[in-house]
């Protein structure tokens, strides 16, 4: 896969994660830029269908 996936459900909003993010792509829910807002929802899809995830992640930046 081409990207990390968050987990909502175990995700406690401590912001751990945040700083160490090598490519800056995670944000606090109330911080995430609305360019990257499809994300969130992406995220939480992948742990309930991973495909719909993965065809939703390669409509928005197709592979190279």
């Amino acid at each position: 896969d081409r990207k990390l996936f968050i987990d909502p459900d175990e995700c406690i909003d401590c912001g751990a994660c945040e700083p160490v993010c090598p490519v800056t792509a995670i944000f606090a829910e109330d911080d995430v830029p609305p360019d990257q807002a499809a994300y969130t929802e992406i995220d939480a899809l992948w742990f309930k269908d991973p495909e719909a995830a993965r065809a939703k992640v390669n409509e928005l930046k197709p592979p190279a």
